[in-house]
């Protein structure tokens, strides 16, 4: 089995868009196509935003797309300078437990630090000991210090204090 990283093409974005949708449906994340469509263009458009990779499998002669990675950068001190984030690492469920993203995450590493990358980081949830366990076997450590925190933002009219 031959497991290749490919970037998708303007003819592949179908693709990756419903891989994503398979994602969210996976994770129970709340669908929001428009906003998602429109990370994936601007990721797309902009390679200094991170990359976005098909994976492709070729099994038994036919190259079959069996998922997805995407990778965002960001900039941190800690690190060193450009850093990256595994936003989405998807394989249908098929695919899984193949040893393919053993396969990959030393691809994955390649391709990134090809772009200046420092560090690699992702987030996992915590009761999912199956994928803690994998990247613990690839070399990431947990930060058990820390704790990943979001908030949401929402554009909104802020009244400037200017001096002069």
């Amino acid at each position: 089995m031959n497991i290749s990283l490919v970037a998708p093409s303007s003819s592949s974005v179908d693709v990756l868009m419903k891989l994503i949708e398979e994602l969210f449906a996976y994770e129970a994340l709340p669908k929001k196509i428009e906003q998602t469509n429109h990370a994936v263009n601007q990721l797309l458009s902009n390679p200094e935003l991170g990359q976005a990779w098909l994976i492709e499998v070729e099994h038994e002669g036919e190259k079959i797309i069996a998922g997805h990675i995407i990778v965002s950068y960001s900039f941190s001190l800690e690190h060193g300078g450009r850093v990256g984030l595994i936003d989405q690492f998807y394989l249908k469920p098929d695919w899984r437990q193949q040893g393919i993203g053993t396969e990959l995450i030393p691809q994955i590493e390649h391709q990134i630090a090809q772009s200046g990358i420092h560090a690699l980081s992702l987030e996992v949830n915590i009761g999912n000991a199956g994928a803690r366990s994998f990247y613990e076997r690839h070399d990431f450590v947990p930060r058990r210090q820390f704790c990943m925190m979001t908030k949401v933002i929402t554009p909104t009219e802020v009244p400037l204090n200017i001096a002069s």
